[in-house]
């Protein structure tokens, strides 16, 4: 293993993780033997060895899925080991790694992207103005007879200027037809939805319709289009000033915006705690002292895994 958890070295954030992490694939091996297990109890005296151990721990339980399904090819193929836990960690834990950046591989290939807590106004050739969120990225195409654009991830707000030609924003095989003028468009882990501030929307998708008026809200979940509801359209926008406001939202909802938008994501142990209805208004600009301040609001600790997961108890 890595240093050894005897060692009376002090032990460094990433060589605790590590160990820690060595510690949770060798106690699932089948050869595990008991002077194992006492040095592993006496590395877990350390109160901080034991809470880095704990949120691995976590972080397994989130991969729990995929695990049982190797596990289960593991057990038709051969007997068990401590190797081949290790492997199997690895990988899964490679895997998260990997669909963390795939978000920034999508925004390279983009023709406007922002970086994760970045803000940014392009003035458009036709001369309309977007507004793009943190880490979000689009495709624009205005050269032909119909000028358009692909919200690829995060989420935008469009000034369009007529030109005489018809503007269509595309999310996935959905279409937003413009027929008015200042309008978002964002896409989430669920949900994609459209919220119009001025002007005209139609929203179209598998030969349904919807066209909303000011202040309305529509939202898309796969290919099915949802009903048409009123909103507070400047509250949902104003993170376009770096607000997040929000009114009798759910905290988990709350903790992964703010989380999304320094690059983190997080983690729960209590679903009730994640329920309860969040309003107020948070600085998208500060979203690390934001999570503080609500974790505290609400006598919750946060600490952090590997530098990306936020792990609230």
């Amino acid at each position: 293993m890595n240093p050894s958890p005897n060692s009376s070295q002090p032990t460094e954030p990433g060589d605790r993780d590590q160990q820690a992490l060595d510690w949770f694939t060798r106690l699932r091996a089948d050869d595990l033997g008991a002077e194992q297990r006492q040095a592993f109890e006496q590395w877990r005296q350390d109160p901080e060895n034991a809470r880095t151990f704990a949120e691995v721990e976590l972080f397994w339980q989130q991969l729990e899925l995929p695990a049982r399904r190797l596990h289960k090819i593991e057990r038709r193929a051969a007997p068990r080991s401590w190797g081949g836990w290790a492997v199997a960690a690895s990988v899964l834990l490679i895997s998260g790694l990997v669909m963390l950046q795939l978000p920034l591989l999508q925004r390279l290939n983009s023709d406007v992207a922002t970086a994760v807590g970045e803000r940014r106004q392009i003035q458009l050739a036709d001369g309309s103005r977007l507004t793009l969120d943190s880490a979000s990225a689009v495709d624009v195409d205005l050269r032909g007879p119909v000028r358009k654009l692909r919200l690829v991830q995060g989420q935008m707000f469009i000034e369009v200027t007529h030109d005489g030609r018809p503007f269509v924003v595309d999310i996935d095989d959905a279409q937003v037809q413009v027929l008015g003028t200042r309008f978002s468009v964002s896409r989430g882990r669920d949900h994609d939805e459209v919220v119009l501030l001025k002007g005209k929307v139609e929203v179209s998708s598998a030969g349904d319709k919807r066209m909303l008026a000011p202040g309305e809200r529509v939202t898309l979940s796969g290919s099915r289009l949802d009903q048409v509801e009123k909103v507070d359209a400047e509250r949902l926008l104003a993170w376009r000033d770096g607000q997040l406001r929000v009114r009798e939202v759910p905290l988990r909802k709350v903790l992964e915006q703010l989380a999304e938008y320094q690059g983190s994501r997080l983690l729960y142990i209590d679903e009730q705690v994640g329920r309860r209805p969040v309003s107020g208004s948070f600085n998208l600009d500060q979203a690390g002292s934001a999570i503080d301040a609500l974790a505290r609001n609400q006598n919750l600790s946060v600490s952090h895994l590997a530098g990306q997961w936020i792990i609230v108890r």
